[in-house]
């Protein structure tokens, strides 16, 4: 691990402490927020390894364990193949009417569905991902795709090479969020999407539980995953992509993606099935739709 004296976004020394919560087997104990930029991140923060080593098999522990996703998974991809093509193109049409066909990358894609639907669509899908068991979970599902097991910056994909790139809930893991950010303007068309899916530190929900938590004269926990490296606010995820070559078709805030049911029947305990509901009702996540230069 490692301890950071000035923001990784913004480069400010001006950094307060923020939250803090400590659980074994997690690369983080506590959250630095930069006073300039909002940015909040992890400090000391988990070297390159250090994740590696807590990123494999991350679907089949914790918390996605006990919510049994894979198999969730598993029945939404079988879902994706059995919508007819119009329907899915309906529900991508924001990116289509920009990219309507070519390659599509998935970069951290999880569990792949994604990949599925783009690949239904006619593209042609690569993706990157540290967990090798996600890339034997998908694999058998697509014909033909591209994936590369480790990370973004070690793939050595092409200038110019990919018309549509998806990095769902993957930014808030990543060291260097910058780099990351450059390299996607690097590997995109001219005109080409690139769609963001990531925790809003700004959201409502996340606002009154610190504050909550402060009026008690308590330290405020890491609610939104103690796996997280940097956590944007809806402005500064806005503010970064505009100052690295992108233009801001759409940002938005979503709920996570989850059913009544679903939590209820899982293995959380109570208290994270709590959490786990009220992520569900309330909008604690945000997307972005940008678009190179």
């Amino acid at each position: 691990m490692e301890l950071l004296h000035q923001c990784p976004i913004c480069k400010s020394e001006q950094i307060v402490p923020f939250s803090m919560k400590y659980q074994a087997g997690f690369p983080h104990i506590s959250r630095t927020q930069c006073t300039q930029c909002q940015v909040q991140f992890a400090n000391p923060m988990a070297n390159e390894k250090e994740l590696m080593e807590f990123y494999s098999n991350y679907y089949s522990k914790g918390n996605f364990g006990a919510l049994d996703y894979k198999k969730k998974i598993k029945e939404k991809i079988s879902q994706i193949k059995a919508t007819p093509l119009e329907k899915i193109k309906l529900a991508k049409q924001l990116v289509l009417q920009y990219q309507p066909t070519g390659n599509f990358l998935d970069i951290g894609f999880g569990l792949g569905e994604e990949l599925v639907s783009f690949a239904q669509l006619g593209f042609r899908v690569y993706g990157t991902e540290y967990d090798a068991d996600c890339i034997a979970f998908i694999e058998p599902e697509i014909k033909g795709a591209h994936l590369f097991n480790g990370d973004l910056l070690q793939a050595g994909y092409q200038n110019n090479q990919f018309n549509i790139i998806n990095l769902y809930h993957v930014i808030e893991h990543l060291i260097q969020p910058i780099e990351y950010v450059q390299e996607l303007h690097r590997i995109l068309t001219p005109g080409g999407i690139v769609m963001i899916g990531t925790p809003d530190s700004g959201s409502w929900a996340y606002r009154v539980f610190r504050k909550l938590n402060l009026l008690l004269g308590r330290i405020p926990p890491i609610v939104d995953g103690l796996e997280h490296t940097v956590v944007f606010n809806k402005r500064n995820l806005k503010q970064l992509f505009a100052d690295n070559g992108f233009n801001i078709i759409e940002q938005m805030n979503e709920r996570v993606n989850d059913g009544f049911n679903s939590i209820f029947k899982s293995n959380l305990s109570l208290r994270k099935k709590i959490v786990r509901y009220i992520q569900t009702f309330l909008p604690v996540n945000q997307v972005l739709i940008a678009q190179k230069r």
